[in-house]
């Protein structure tokens, strides 16, 4: 039987690469990756954040690509990791120079955040806690949350936990999330006093979750192009024992062609053009 497919990497572009591993490797502590399949580059590291891993390319005139902080705009939105104590791991990186663009809070759900930027802008969420839904559709992937933080140590630093994503359809995205990628929903947050009509829907694909954000309020159309060298975050790597099988998959549930085949995957967009590499599965 194939297996589904997994969340196994994130990709992240950057202007400068031996900065962006000094931000990576030495404030959040991932460690380089050991039994890469890509053959060595001098413009791409990998690094082993827990549940998933990074790959840094080095995109020496890309920009953040149209990217907005409005929720509203579809596409990558952040990379979310959990850690021990949101304040403490803060106010490391605070002492150390980097940029904050929300300080830390209590959040709906019943956990802290807090939202900082690497070097070239990229949005990434520390969290601390385990998340109470107001809607749980997974009491058993639930649990394994709360226990997870129970075991968490306080000194804990970052380790990957989710992608943040904005679609335009709530019912269209669990369609292809669901139907083609065979992700279990967690459970959904409502923001009710939000005018937009704000819901999160927590999926896992794997070990790690992707957050989608949905809105009952118009959104703005993907900005992602393939021929634009992006800077921040570039894909969401899709690990699957068969990777033609669940590109079939994919595609027969509303996902554009291939773009591009290269020896470290396939890429290819989802219905709302969200950027997708397909891989084989570790």
């Amino acid at each position: 039987m194939t297996e589904s497919p997994k969340i196994q990497h994130l990709e992240i572009g950057c202007r400068d690469l031996s900065r962006s591993l000094e931000f990576y490797q030495g404030l959040l502590g991932f460690q380089t990756a050991v039994d890469v399949a890509e053959p060595q580059r001098p413009d791409v590291r990998w690094l082993d954040a827990g549940a998933a891993r990074l790959r840094l390319v080095e995109i020496a005139d890309g920009d953040l690509g149209g990217w907005s902080p409005d929720d509203l705009q579809c596409g990558l939105r952040h990379f979310g990791m959990k850690v021990g104590d949101v304040d403490a791991q803060a106010g490391r990186l605070l002492d150390a120079g980097v940029r904050f663009t929300k300080e830390p809070k209590d959040a709906h759900g019943g956990v802290r955040i807090t939202f900082f930027t690497d070097p070239d802008g990229t949005l990434l969420e520390f969290v601390e806690g385990h998340l109470e839904h107001d809607k749980t559709w997974s009491p058993e992937l639930a649990e394994l949350d709360r226990v997870a933080h129970r075991d968490r140590p306080r000194d804990a630093g970052p380790t990957f936990d989710h992608v943040a994503v904005s679609a335009p359809n709530l019912e269209a995205a669990l369609e292809f999330y669901v139907g083609a990628l065979h992700a279990t929903v967690i459970g959904q947050l409502f923001f009710e006093a939000d005018p937009r009509g704000f819901v999160i829907t927590n999926l896992q694909v794997g070990p790690a979750v992707v957050e989608l954000f949905t809105f009952a309020e118009q959104t703005e159309p993907n900005p992602w192009s393939p021929d634009n060298p992006r800077v921040g975050l570039r894909t969401i790597g899709l690990g699957a024992s068969d990777p033609n099988t669940a590109i079939d998959a994919m595609t027969a549930a509303g996902a554009g062609p291939v773009l591009e085949a290269t020896p470290t995957g396939q890429l290819l967009a989802d219905p709302h053009g969200l950027p997708l590499t397909v891989v084989t599965a570790r």
